[in-house]
């Protein structure tokens, strides 16, 4: 990953990511760590890891949108889900990813992603409308 772009993103407050589907390699910036709590020097950066970090309600969901944009269904990946954080709470984050790079015969080998905690926008909606459906 370029550092100045990661830079740039942190700054506004979003994780970076990016993926080798082919070669099943990841890589997180210190900022998708940290959002959720985690200690960057002790994290395992494997894609097993960050699945596994998913609510399993959302999992499904999730995998199939990566599925889609793997395999050219749809150009661009955006989806909210709520990640394990360290201490067992689960916050909210949109992840947003294209694929930049394809090998000769088609397939992704790189994608690259946005990890934004939206935690605090979703929990103000839902009191939002908890309180519209009050009488």
């Amino acid at each position: 990953m370029r550092k100045e772009y990661i830079d740039m993103l942190e700054c506004v407050g979003h994780g970076f990511w990016e993926w080798n589907p082919i070669a099943n390699l990841i890589s997180l910036s210190p900022q998708w760590i940290t959002m959720l709590g985690y200690d960057v020097k002790e994290f395992e950066q494997t894609k097993d890891k960050w699945m596994s970090l998913i609510h399993p309600d959302d999992l499904t969901y999730c995998l199939n949108e990566l599925t889609a944009l793997l395999s050219g269904r749809t150009k661009h990946y955006q989806h909210q889900h709520r990640m394990l954080c360290q201490d067992g709470s689960y916050k909210w984050v949109l992840d947003q990813a294209k694929v930049i790079a394809y090998n000769p015969n088609g397939y992704p080998t790189k994608v690259v992603g946005t990890h934004t905690d939206i935690d605090e926008l979703r929990t103000t909606l839902e009191m939002y409308k908890q309180q519209r459906i009050k009488p």
